[in-house]
């Protein structure tokens, strides 16, 4: 007990997954701090709740305090051009990042500037950093009824390009994202919304009515 308040006191949220019967102490804790308890039925229940766990947890509103980060978004140098290696410490041709701040070449990202000590990331790290807050919108299962003619259907996955038909031309299981209406076979949907977490259909009409913008 003098443990369990000590985590409260530390404000440290306990959670516990059971792989027996339910504990006294166990609920307790969780209860205590703030956490979740629960007992796995089987192993695939097991894995469910342990999966939930990855995301992480609202953190708690009087405790969240905003610290603004300081970052930087160097743009890839030139290929053909030497320069000094700051992670090395020798010459190198061509790739790598320049620091927005001190102009120091730095060769992967995402990385600390060794010179400056500026936070160096790219757009993209930075958005798969906060997918788990804007999740992307499940896909509708693709209806294949009268109203729906088979011959008006995608023939191929937006995502992958393979064939959405059965043998005998006949249109198979699908789904359609509802924002952009691409088909997608079941595999991109599970591939999309536990891996990629962006989808290619909105990707795409996004960058083309960009580049019409730029163009006009």
């Amino acid at each position: 007990m003098e443990t369990i308040q000590k985590c409260k006191k530390s404000k440290i949220r306990c959670s516990v997954i059971g792989l027996s019967a339910e504990i006294f102490i166990c609920k307790h804790l969780c209860q205590e701090t703030g956490g979740s308890y629960s007992v796995a039925l089987d192993e695939s229940h097991f894995k469910e709740l342990l999966l939930e766990h990855g995301p992480p947890p609202p953190a708690i509103a009087e405790y969240a305090i905003a610290n603004l980060i300081r970052m930087g978004f160097p743009q890839r140098a030139a290929e053909g051009v030497i320069s000094i290696c700051s992670c090395h410490k020798e010459a190198k041709v061509g790739g790598g990042y320049t620091c927005p701040r001190c102009k120091a070449r730095i060769c992967e990202l995402p990385t600390e500037c060794p010179i400056c000590g500026l936070t160096l990331v790219s757009s993209p790290h930075l958005a798969r950093s906060y997918h788990h807050l804007f999740p992307i919108t499940p896909f509708d299962e693709v209806s294949l009824t009268l109203n729906n003619p088979h011959h008006m259907l995608p023939r191929t996955c937006f995502g992958c390009q393979l064939s959405l038909l059965n043998p005998g031309n006949k249109p198979s299981l699908r789904v359609a994202c509802p924002k952009c209406k691409q088909h997608f076979c079941l595999d991109c949907d599970i591939y999309i919304h536990e891996s990629l977490h962006n989808c290619p259909g909105c990707e795409s009409f996004r960058h083309s009515r960009s580049v019409s913008a730029t163009g006009e």
